[in-house]
């Protein structure tokens, strides 16, 4: 069976840290495919605790403090 979250380390995937989400839990930033189809430019592949997710960066951003909701 192959590894997923290795693979992706080794081809650079970027992990995750806690720190990144200011202690929120990862089902805050995960990806809801806004557009209906998850290519709305917002999703990115990261590493947490070694599991693959799908990102939405607009929600880890607004998580972190760094995006207000006029944009």
């Amino acid at each position: 069976m192959v590894d997923i979250a290795a693979a992706m380390a080794k081809r650079g995937f970027k992990e995750l840290t806690d720190e990144e989400l200011c202690d929120n839990d990862i089902s805050v930033v995960k990806c809801r495919a806004c557009s209906g189809y998850g290519n709305c430019g917002y999703k990115t592949f990261r590493l947490y605790k070694g599991k693959p997710y799908s990102v939405c960066n607009l929600r880890l951003k607004k998580a972190q403090g760094l995006e207000t909701d006029e944009g």
